[in-house]
């Protein structure tokens, strides 16, 4: 019953945690939009009438970051968490050689289940243009690679898996990475977000730091940016074999390290925290209303 408590009490401070930051996020894209208003009539962040690639990338930049660190902030003084459960500390020995494949792996066989699903639900894929170089394409990567790496896995990895952690690793691990799918409030990249959420979720666990989740998610992002940038910029034969390469091997080479590690005897489960049932999160009603809402408002958004 103890632990039941425990849970439900750490599942609503995520789910709080989570709402509070789309708060921020849309508060500070509204008002940064309004005084763009003001100095341009028209312009906002969406549409920059009148601003340069770079002042708007510096700005979603600013957005991005203080989206995280003023609900971590309040976390950090509201809550039972502290700097160290964040854990931005050395790794324990791990294996990128072994991590890095299978998460990647993971995250495109996600895209290509999502690219199947965009396909046959006939739903328009649209992306933003990336510069062709200069400095601008240099704070699209910062924004697009570097920063969601770094402030994301702070967040969801560190702030909510931290809160969750005494409960027990299944559930700190499966808590925070629902909520970081939702948030992006797109099924199709939802579904990558939470394949990727669990798995660096449980890397974070095994080795005791967040930042080889930091460095898998940026590499990510850069076969994301990188990618994008060809789609735009390379000849259609060359971008189409460099996702196509990506999309298939990865998930294969992926599947063979597994069955090898498995035949060496490597366990997932091993040095994991015991604890309570993954779906004991949904005793908090705070959690089980804020992913039902995240939910609808996904499913809105997307008509």
């Amino acid at each position: 019953m103890a632990k039941s408590r425990g849970v439900r009490g750490a599942a609503s401070w995520c789910a709080i945690a989570a709402l509070f930051y789309l708060l921020v996020r849309s508060l500070l894209y509204a008002g940064i939009s309004a005084l763009l208003g003001l100095f341009q009539p028209g312009a906002s962040v969406s549409k920059p009438i009148g601003f340069s690639d770079i002042s708007i990338g510096l700005l979603q930049l600013f957005i991005g970051i203080g989206a995280i660190a003023i609900p971590l902030w309040c976390m950090l003084r509201l809550t039972r968490l502290e700097s160290r459960d964040l854990r931005i500390t050395l790794p324990a020995p791990w294996s990128p050689a072994f991590c890095l494949p299978v998460f990647l792996g993971l995250a495109n066989a996600a895209n290509l289940a999502g690219a199947l699903l965009t396909h046959l639900l006939g739903i328009e894929v649209s992306n933003n243009i990336l510069p062709s170089g200069g400095m601008e394409l240099i704070v699209q990567f910062l924004v697009l690679c570097v920063m969601p790496a770094v402030v994301e896995e702070l967040f969801f990895r560190g702030a909510l898996q931290g809160l969750l952690r005494p409960c027990g690793s299944a559930v700190a691990i499966f808590g925070p990475a629902l909520l970081f799918a939702l948030l992006h409030l797109d099924p199709i990249q939802g579904l990558t977000a939470l394949v990727c959420g669990i798995f660096l979720g449980w890397l974070a666990e095994r080795s005791g730091s967040i930042l080889p989740g930091i460095l898998l998610h940026f590499t990510n992002n850069c076969l994301a940016f990188l990618s994008l940038y060809l789609r735009f910029y390379a000849p259609a034969s060359v971008s189409f074999g460099v996702e196509l390469f990506v999309l298939l091997f990865f998930p294969l080479f992926s599947l063979w390290l597994v069955y090898h590690a498995r035949q060496q005897g490597f366990r997932f489960a091993a040095g994991l925290r015991p604890g309570v049932d993954v779906l004991e999160v949904f005793s908090s009603p705070a959690y089980t209303v804020t992913a039902v809402f995240l939910l609808l408002y996904t499913v809105f958004l997307s008509h």
